[in-house]
């Protein structure tokens, strides 16, 4: 069970997973493509595909944002490079907040969200809190480019092949974990957010507290 926060009408509402109405053509016209890469022996490409199609309907259709608190906390691993290739695990980040986002450069609520998560940094800044940015299943170059283009000042990691976002449960973008102090995921956002409201920084101040 988990206590949901008050959702963030303010920005663009997401889309829901079940598609209908145009996603629900694109849903078949992913399918027949699909297909077709199976059928001449292209397995991971088909399967890359379709990873792809469905990741753009999630974002496309998911709710208006919303956080919820994890009232039994989750633990998850990740180890994954950053775009100058240095590696990040969570055991570095131990006795900070982190907040881990979960985005793609084509996924708009995404990148609606994102400056407010820049804000957030710097309220925060000087503070045992950190942002990392993990891009879902793009090439580095695009990902590079987006980073540039939003400035984006916190470290932003390539999960190329949708592994970690898959592990952690994730099935909608943008999607946000709040981990404790001790790398417990203690909160977990769906869909775009403000993360620079009073709510959700008061939030972050009780778990640096604890």
């Amino acid at each position: 069970m988990r206590h949901r926060l008050k959702p963030d009408r303010s920005v663009v509402r997401p889309v829901s997973l079940s598609p209908g109405g145009g996603s629900r053509i694109v849903l078949d016209g992913c399918g027949v493509i699909t297909e077709r890469f199976r059928r001449t022996g292209f397995r991971d490409t088909a399967a890359i595909f379709l990873t792809v199609c469905l990741l753009w309907l999630a974002a496309v259709n998911a709710p208006a944002g919303e956080l919820s608190e994890v009232t039994e906390p989750l633990r998850f691993k990740l180890r994954l490079a950053d775009l100058s290739g240095q590696q990040h695990s969570l055991d570095e980040y131990e006795g900070q907040v982190l907040l881990v986002n979960f985005w793609a450069s084509w996924c708009r609520p995404c990148l609606e969200e994102m400056p407010s998560i820049k804000r957030l940094a710097r309220e925060m800044r000087g503070k045992p809190f950190a942002v990392l940015g993990v891009n879902v299943g793009e090439g580095e170059r695009r990902v590079h480019a987006t980073a540039k283009r939003f400035e984006i000042d916190f470290p932003v990691l390539l999960d190329k092949d949708s592994a970690v976002f898959s592990d952690w449960g994730a099935t909608v973008l943008p999607t946000a974990y709040i981990l404790d102090r001790s790398g417990r995921v203690r909160h977990i956002g769906q869909g775009p957010l403000e993360w620079d409201r009073i709510d959700i920084i008061e939030l972050l101040g009780d778990l640096l507290e604890q």
